[in-house]
């Protein structure tokens, strides 16, 4: 009796929430508009094809029924590419003089999750466009599995207290030499709010950063960065903070690989933290744990220091640094003004000739004795010294639960780690399947039909575990992933179209994360692997297993779905 009740009770809520939601497929003939007329609860689903138009996205949906825009096909990815033409002359609803400030741009939008997209050739005469600005207080978007590839900037945003989670992204090239020097561009430039970056991979920007940041709170977790042009990043003042008072911004890093490479033009800093708009009552803290530093030993400019305090005008600063493992900085902080910074850390592995002065417990030797650096595999090998060295001692939640897989060929995914025994980005005992936006890389890419009816997939994994202060929320599931996957720049993508079953609310995430999103869609045949945001303790929002009726009623209930949705369409 208890179990029927539960039947009926979720038969009445996919009932429910397929007369609610709508479908809305675009293609490459359709305009912005469909696009922007998406409502809380739909779901937009991008064919194939090259758009050359403007999105601009103002919906305020809510954490239980979110705007989804995604691919048809992850493996054959929508393209935007407005290189014909500047972005303030394509097609698009939005018409303020800023309309060329992003190709797709969030303005007041709250709880959009747009994912497996290209977006390149983002170019305004300014200068300063991007292929994604956020702003006017944008909350709860999510962005992932997408390539920002030469656009003025990849990613800009985070004004009036926006907050975005960006996760399984790459950044590719972007930046332009037409922007000013005062005021350059980058990979990825966050104006203030809340910021997430993780699982992404961030290389070659034209003229700044990877990551240029000024938000009040940031987490940079288990990425990969390479080849900065100036340098690789930074925390810098906040947009919205006018100097009236108290305000504090701070910035960690976790779990991620730094690849100095020899582009490099600033051969002082690897990342730099200043005042650079000289605002009072300012304090700017930056935390960095469990990540590996490679630069160019012996190079002209592989004598970085991989943190630098620049706070000549006495602005209060602090760096932690705990666990990193750092190969080739000439030393692990340089602080201007000693009386207003501070600079702490324990257990770090540092190169011999790495000065480490305000860190305790440091292993200094000449090799980290990676397994394979020859082929970017800097995980510790036998006989390292960083193996089973790490402190352990910071606090649950800056430990490290989740590892950046693999390289700059194998990219933009990441597997649970073992443990956090060892120094570095890296745990040496850490083995399993690779996980990928849309669950575990290489799953099928559909299932078998079910025995009773057509059967729609069962709902992914929702919810999970945000590791650290502020963690974001947990990721999609998705009912059947992509199978084969290709090697292209910027690494793997996995394939597999979603289907058009309903959608189940996520897990709450565990504490100090939000809310769980929503299960993703169903694809036909077996459920599909969904997975935690920055943790690995899962939820799954599966149906009872063995039972023919309830996988045909919730199959002709998405066929119901469907027709509706053809209807309005």
């Amino acid at each position: 009796m208890r179990w029927a009740f539960s039947l009926a009770s979720l038969l009445l809520l996919v009932a429910a929430t397929s007369a609610r939601a709508a479908t809305i497929n675009v293609g490459p003939a359709d305009s912005y508009a469909k696009i922007e007329a998406a409502q809380p609860g739909d779901e937009v689903v991008v064919a194939p094809g090259t758009y050359k138009f403007r999105v601009y996205l103002t919906q305020q949906a809510t954490p239980g029924k979110p705007i989804l825009i995604h691919a048809a096909d992850p493996m054959n990815p929508p393209v935007w590419d407005l290189s014909s033409t500047l972005v303030e002359s394509a097609p698009g609803s939005y018409t303020a003089s800023d309309r060329g400030r992003g190709c797709w741009q969030f303005s007041g939008a709250t709880n959009i999750h747009v994912s497996g997209l290209v977006i390149t050739g983002c170019h305004t005469a300014g200068a300063n466009s991007a292929g994604v600005r956020y702003y006017n207080g944008s909350s709860g978007i999510v962005l992932s599995d997408i390539v920002f590839r030469d656009n003025d900037n990849g990613l800009t945003g985070g004004s009036q207290d926006s907050e975005i989670t960006v996760e399984f992204c790459e950044f590719d090239a972007n930046g332009t030499l037409l922007a000013s020097s005062s005021s350059p561009s980058h990979n990825i430039y966050i104006y203030g709010g809340t910021f997430t970056l993780r699982y992404s991979y961030a290389h070659d920007p034209i003229q700044g950063q990877n990551f240029h940041i000024r938000a009040q709170t940031a987490t940079l977790e288990y990425n990969w960065f390479a080849r900065a042009k100036s340098y690789q990043g930074d925390l810098m003042t906040d947009d919205d903070d006018d100097g009236s008072g108290r305000f504090t911004q701070q910035m960690l890093l976790r779990g991620n690989v730094i690849f100095q490479g020899t582009t490099q033009s600033n051969a002082s800093q690897i990342i730099a933290v200043y005042n650079d708009a000289g605002v009072s009552g300012l304090t700017l803290n930056v935390t960095l744990v469990y990540n590996t530093f490679v630069g160019p030993t012996g190079a002209s400019n592989g004598h970085a220091a991989l943190v630098h305090l620049s706070n000549a005008d006495g602005t209060t600063m602090s760096a932690e640094l705990d666990d990193n493992l750092i190969v080739g900085a000439g030393a692990a902080t340089s602080i201007e003004d000693t009386t207003a910074g501070k600079v702490s850390g324990t257990h770090n592995w540092v190169s011999a000739t790495t000065s480490a002065t305000g860190l305790t417990g440091t292993i200094a030797e000449a090799d980290p004795m990676f397994k394979d650096a020859a082929n970017e595999d800097f995980t510790p090998g036998p006989g390292s010294a960083a193996i089973g060295a790490a402190s352990e001692s910071i606090g649950n939640s800056l430990l490290p639960t989740a590892e950046y897989y693999r390289n700059e060929t194998v990219a933009r995914l990441y597997r649970p780690r073992a443990s956090a025994h060892d120094i570095g980005a890296f745990e040496s005992t850490t083995s399993g399947a690779a996980m990928g936006p849309y669950g575990p890389a290489g799953a099928p890419a559909s299932g078998q039909a079910g025995t009773s009816g057509t059967r729609g997939g069962s709902p992914g994994t929702a919810g999970g575990r945000a590791g650290g202060p502020g963690g974001a929320a947990g990721r999609p599931g998705a009912g059947g992933i992509g199978g084969a996957r290709t090697t292209g720049t910027g690494g793997f993508h996995n394939g597999g179209a979603w289907g058009t079953g309903g959608h189940l609310s996520g897990g709450a995430g565990a504490p100090g994360g939000a809310a769980g999103m929503p299960a993703g869609p169903g694809v036909g045949g077996a459920a599909g692997g969904g997975g935690g945001g920055g943790g690995c303790s899962c939820a799954i929002a599966g149906s009872p297993t063995g039972s023919g009726l309830v996988l045909g009623l919730l199959g002709a209930l998405a066929l119901a779905r469907r027709r509706r949705t053809a209807a309005r369409h």
